[in-house]
């Protein structure tokens, strides 16, 4: 197969900077300047330099223990003013956040003593040999398929920045090494800019070359040099710039040969040439996607790294992308592209039959009759849509075990959906499961109700479109029923904007941002709850008692979580009290209700322990056998056995530490840890997984050794470990570490009591 990219690395038509532009000078590969250098540094080996700049040297050292090549990097002696001092640490800082496998990990931040001065250095992830990732693609020859897979993982390593508060501010091909195994590793984060508060924003002077070389790689809004102005989306230029490059072989501007000021004028007013009249194979799909990443205005780029790569996956599944509207011609033309003899055939059968409607019933169907078929064609669609939809969503609970299986459902029956109304505006009623669609998809994206990725982005995008469509809808000609039903989603959509705020403060590791996204979820609920009083005086309906038992069980679960128990308690007993009345009211849902009953008993149990460990132990002993009745009636939803775990922990907690029935507690910690092992192997990507199984085997192994039970505590981290070792290692295979990072802590956590033991 032909390969129609550039292959020559020092081709005239790249049209930019060297690699090394605004590193210094770089030494041959497999060749090391040795004369004027350190032989040591702390307790680094020093073996050669890797790059040198103005404000200081990378080396290659040798760590001995653990015994590993690192890249060491150094400030020069007599650079480091209070300024770059501050960016050095600054970026060590940042980078000590991240932990990714396409960004470069730091092993270590300290200062050695040179020339009577104290010089700052950390110690990073050595990347053997390391290219720029334009040139490896060039020395490679690759594909555009290749290139675009490649690429995807950069969007990847920034969306995770992102998520951590990151923007990087600096990206370009320098910045983004590809090892010898063909993965991508981000590296230099010096100049980040933190969206967290407690870290700072630095700025540094640069010299006009080094100006330049990162200037074709700037967004409109950093030209401005505003701080305020800039947040991820000028990442997403950048990455716009990147694919571009890697595409097409050269820059959108040639900036080399005119004034900066002109360079400025050029990125914020000049529209980028298209790809296409670089390399035809290169119009349609992914110019736009292309393109779309370089939109001067930031709100019209795309809004997050992962929304750019997922596009950048649609385009290569030949699926629809995001980057235009979903028109069914389009739809269509996609279709066909991935689907050619199928649809092949459907077309001459389509053929086929209206010829033979056109010869034998041309004549006979009047225009009334033809008037009568329509609109009954329209209320046996309008029926059919809501069929579908209405199967869907019961299937998509018993998906609970997969955010990715739910979002995959949900696209079918949206595909299927557009599909049956193609040609005709929605009904209101249609526009209310399409909201439903969104909200489903928003909550696939999170973490707070036992699924999903910690994908805020997403979910927020989803829930954005959800509100809109709400919005919209026309009661006028719904059913009471159904207008019941319109009014329930908008309630269930606070519900879902504050488990955002939730999940955005389970992944914040400040503690100041993490308190003040719980205290924005604890204000929706309150609200969600009095919009469910109003709605339940007005209407009757039994949804609104059950919109304030849910806000009132997550308020209190909020609440505790800032440490404001008295609120909490009051939280938990008024949900507890709706779950009891909803129970008496509506004995056809007898079963969800009682897990109501359950869940409220088991967050009073987390309570009352402190001060009356009787009460606990019975409230606790009356949750688990609820939920056992009601994990036998439904074995499929799996936060049906995540429930039973966490509060069997609990109860194990309680009887051992108070000594109450230290055997009964054994089991139930036996018992818990196997059946979050086992929702671990069934949904190993959700974050919620991963994030239970690591807390309570922690927390397990912590109780047992204050009891004097190392044994035990060695036996359920062993069994853990030993059990998922295998899911690791095939995420890994992934490039996925989570896994094998929770293994390795519960490993060192395991030696830790055995060492003790000892």
């Amino acid at each position: 197969m032909t390969n129609d990219f550039p292959t020559d690395p020092n081709a005239d038509t790249i049209g930019l900077p060297s690699e090394d532009s605004g590193k210094g000078s770089m030494p041959e590969p497999g060749k090391f300047v040795t004369s004027g250098i350190p032989s040591e540094i702390g307790r680094y080996k020093i073996l050669g330099v890797i790059g040198t700049g103005g404000m200081g040297a990378v080396y290659e050292a040798m760590q001995e223990a653990p015994r590993r090549r690192v890249a060491l990097k150094v400030i020069k002696v007599g650079a480091a003013s209070e300024m770059a001092l501050h960016r050095f640490q600054f970026e060590a800082q940042t980078l000590a956040k991240l932990s990714h496998p396409n960004i470069a990990q730091i092993y270590e931040a300290g200062t050695w003593e040179s020339e009577g001065t104290e010089v700052p250095f950390f110690a990073m992830e050595y990347i053997p040999g390391a290219q720029g990732v334009v040139r490896y693609v060039l020395n490679h020859n690759l594909s555009m398929q290749d290139r675009l897979t490649l690429y995807q993982k950069i969007c990847d390593a920034v969306h995770h920045a992102h998520q951590k508060g990151v923007i990087h501010r600096d990206l370009k091909p320098d910045n983004i090494l590809v090892d010898t195994k063909g993965n991508p590793k981000i590296i230099d984060f010096g100049v980040a800019r933190a969206t967290d508060a407690d870290l700072a924003v630095t700025t540094m002077q640069t010299t006009m070359g080094q100006l330049i070389g990162t200037l074709q790689y700037m967004s409109p809004e950093q030209c401005d040099a505003e701080p305020d102005m800039i947040d991820t989306r000028s990442d997403i230029y950048a990455l716009g710039v990147i694919l571009y490059q890697l595409l097409s072989g050269q820059l959108p501007y040639d900036l080399r040969k005119i004034a900066i000021h002109e360079a400025v004028r050029v990125i914020k007013e000049d529209r980028p040439t298209s790809m296409k009249t670089i390399n035809v194979t290169l119009k349609g799909d992914i110019d736009t996607i292309t393109m779309k990443a370089l939109e001067k205005d930031r709100d019209q780029r795309y809004q997050s790294a992962a929304e750019l790569g997922s596009d950048i996956h649609r385009f290569l599944n030949s699926e629809p992308i995001l980057a235009r509207p979903l028109s069914i011609g389009y739809q269509l033309r996609l279709f066909t592209k991935k689907y050619k003899r199928t649809c092949a055939a459907v077309i001459l059968l389509a053929i086929s039959i209206v010829l033979g409607i056109i010869g034998t019933s041309w004549g006979m169907i009047e225009a009334n009759k033809q008037r009568a078929l329509v609109e009954q064609r329209n209320v046996v669609l309008d029926e059919t849509a809501h069929s579908l939809f209405t199967e869907v969503l019961r299937v998509v609970r018993y998906l609970g075990n997969s955010a990715e299986a739910q979002r995959t459902v949900l696209e079918v029956a949206r595909t299927n959906l557009d599909s049956i109304q193609a040609g005709r505006d929605r009904t209101p009623w249609e526009q209310a499961m399409l909201a439903q669609y969104f909200m489903l998809n928003s909550k696939s994206y999170l973490a707070v109700s036992s699924v999903g990725f910690g994908n805020l982005d997403d979910a927020l995008i989803a829930l954005v479109e959800a509100r809109k469509v709400l919005d919209g809808i026309d009661l006028t000609d719904l059913s009471s029923e159904r207008k019941g039903k319109v009014m329930a989603m908008k309630l269930d959509q606070q519900k879902v904007l504050a488990e955002l705020a939730r999940t955005r403060a389970s992944l914040e590791t400040d503690e100041v941002l993490q308190q003040a996204a719980l205290r924005e979820a604890a204000a929706i609920y309150r609200e969600r709850a009095n919009a469910g009083k109003k709605y339940y005086d007005a209407s009757g309906d039994l949804k609104g008692l059950d919109v304030q038992k849910s806000s009132m069980q997550s308020l209190g679960n909020v609440l505790f979580g800032l440490d404001d128990v008295q609120g909490a308690e009051k939280a938990f007993t008024e949900a507890l009290g709706y779950a009891q009345l909803l129970l008496k009211l509506e004995p056809s849902k007898a079963t969800r209700r009682q897990r109501g009953v359950a869940i409220s008993l088991y967050s009073l149990a987390k309570l009352t322990r402190e001060f009356d460990t009787p009460l606990a132990l019975n409230q606790l002993d009356e949750a688990v056998e609820i939920l056992r009745s009601v994990l036998a009636l439904e074995s499929m939803k799996t936060r049906r056995p995540r429930d039973l775990a966490l509060m069997l922990a609990s109860r194990g907690e309680i009887r051992i530490k108070q000594g109450v029935d230290v055997q009964a507690g054994i089991e139930d910690y036996k018992e818990a840890a196997m059946l979050l092992t086992k929702r671990a192997v069934e949904s190993p990507r959700e974050l919620a997984s991963q994030q239970d199984l690591e807390d309570t085997i922690t927390q397990i192994a912590d109780t047992l050794e204050l009891a004097e039970q190392q044994e035990v505590g060695t036996e359920i981290l062993t069994s853990t470990i030993d059990q998922l070792q295998c899911i690791a290692g095939a995420e890994e295979l992934a490039g996925r570490t989570a896994w094998s990072e929770i293994l390795d802590r519960l490993q060192d956590r395991s030696d830790a009591i055995a060492a003790v033991s000892m």
